[in-house]
């Protein structure tokens, strides 16, 4: 009996490893959207803080050296290399440089408005820029510590990242971007003798999270695939270890349902699976010692049976010669149930020795058809008519008398029930490595709820519990005893409109 689960448990553990990666998936991407609405404080966005300055100090440096028809330029090969759009506009929202963008309430609210309120540049210590024209040159570098970047003491100059540094947005306006960062610089003076003004660096971008001048993805892409790759090698194992032992019990336990008490699970492991394991080996032990009692008693009794029960049908032949006619009536019951115990006597000594099979049986190659007009021979019945289409060349491995037994009491059992309702096929056929031979009718057949009870033993229709037709219910037991000895399976089905189908399938020789 193969039973197939519905959902296996390899794959209800791997989809619970998929949602568990996927959950945590989702928590990172939350986390990830909730450190990008701290703006550039959290730590997620240090290293694109870091770049923002680091590009701030780069186009002011550049525009320096540059005429002021050139600045545009500047930025346009800046913002081609680095995946966004500079801007350059005054503190006051006057457009500068670059391309021409229609800056968002919530832009102007923040950079702009606080500049209109505090001309005098109260906000952040610096009323103008340098008056000394003390720049940075472009061969330092940016340092952080270098007085004239950041505004030390002495040096009335703004610094690149001046009132808190650079701030994200996210608004909606009439442009393709969606995502501004503003960051404090300055305007270099467009003619000689004037004074670098105070400015924002505007840096427009229709995408955040996805793009690299803002976010790195594939250093968090590598963390979450080792992270993936890690959690796979912990799981795995246990994985198919736990379906391993569960798949042999499951095998196990089927061979025992099946009467193979024999079967075994390995007990290597030394958890509560390993348990498991030994109490189904004790339970098939004690199940197997329990069987063979129970069938060697049937047997010993049946075998026991037969003596008395001989004894007293050659009483009776005697007793019916000198009994009177007022006491042949109570013979003839007597010895009817005489002849009925002897059946059953004779059905329980052939399912025990079916039973009682040896241990190490002899199969070799048999010719299915031998077997099939042998019982057929046996088992015909005036006015039952047989139509056997069995190729006399097919074999199929087994033992020759029990795969007669099984033959022919399918037969018998198609005789007694159906033979006066149709003819009785009989006919095999090979297909990958087996042999199937099938026994049809076209007789009443059974209800479909007695389909997989009719080869238990003592098993009987309602209909059939008499002395004309019912048997003891032992011949489809013999059956399925027979054909399982010689390492085949038996099944039977219902036919439409109506008959019987028992299929007996052999390996083929």
């Amino acid at each position: 009996m193969d039973i197939q689960p519905r959902f296996r448990l390899t794959t209800k553990i791997m989809l619970l490893a998929v949602f568990n990666v996927a959950a945590l998936a989702v928590l990172f991407l939350g986390l990830v959207r909730w450190q990008l609405g701290q703006e550039f404080e959290s730590f997620l966005m240090t290293t694109a803080r870091e770049r923002i300055v680091s590009q701030t100090r780069s186009i002011a440096l550049e525009m320096r050296d540059t005429e002021r028809a050139g600045w545009s330029q500047v930025l346009a090969d800046h913002s081609a290399s680095q995946g966004v759009t500079f801007a350059l506009y005054r503190s006051d929202g006057e457009w500068q440089a670059g391309p021409v963008l229609t800056l968002p309430a919530e832009l102007k609210e923040r950079m702009i408005a606080p500049w209109e309120r505090g001309r005098d540049g109260a906000r952040d210590g610096v009323r103008d820029g340098p008056r000394d024209g003390n720049w940075p040159r472009k061969d330092e570098g940016p340092r952080r510590d270098d007085p004239r970047i950041t505004g030390g003491p002495g040096h009335n100059i703004p610094n690149f990242g001046g009132g808190g540094g650079p701030f994200l947005i996210s608004a909606t306006s009439n442009s393709d971007y969606k995502y501004w960062v503003a960051m404090r610089t300055f305007v270099p003076p467009a003619a000689a003798g004037e004074r670098p003004s105070r400015g924002l660096l505007i840096i427009a971008s229709p995408t955040l999270l996805t793009n690299p001048f803002f976010f790195q993805m594939r250093p968090w892409l590598s963390i979450g695939f080792g992270a993936m790759v890690v959690s796979i090698l912990c799981w795995v194992p246990l994985v198919r270890g736990l379906t391993r032992s569960i798949a042999q019990m499951t095998e196990a336990t089927a061979r025992i349902a099946e009467g193979q008490f024999d079967a075994q699970v390995s007990v290597k492991r030394h958890d509560e699976l390993g348990l498991l394991g030994a109490s189904i080996n004790r339970m098939a032990a004690r199940l197997g010692a329990f069987t063979h009692g129970q069938k060697r008693f049937l047997g010993d009794v049946a075998h026991e049976l037969r003596s008395p029960l001989g004894r007293m049908q050659l009483a009776l032949g005697i007793l019916d010669r000198k009994v009177d006619e007022s006491g042949e009536a109570y013979v003839r019951d007597l010895a009817e149930d005489v002849r009925v115990m002897s059946g059953l006597t004779d059905g329980l000594l052939e399912f025990a020795k079916a039973e009682m099979r040896p241990e190490s049986l002899a199969l070799g190659p048999v010719n299915v058809a031998d077997v099939v007009w042998r019982a057929v021979r046996a088992e015909s019945r005036p006015g039952v008519e047989m139509d056997v289409q069995v190729d006399p060349l097919l074999m199929v491995k087994g033992e020759a008398e029990y795969l007669f037994r099984a033959v022919a009491n399918v037969i018998r059992n198609a005789v007694r029930y159906a033979g006066p309702e149709g003819p009785i096929a009989v006919g095999a056929s090979s297909s990958r490595g087996e042999v199937n031979l099938l026994v049809s009718d076209a007789g009443p057949g059974i209800p479909d709820e007695s389909v997989d009870q009719i080869f238990e033993p003592f098993f009987r229709l309602e209909y059939a519990r008499d002395r004309e037709s019912g048997g003891a219910g032992l011949g489809l037991a013999i059956v399925k005893s027979c054909v399982e000895a010689c390492g085949g399976r038996v099944s039977c089905r219902n036919r439409k409109p109506k008959g019987l189908e028992v299929s007996l399938v052999f390996e083929a020789a």
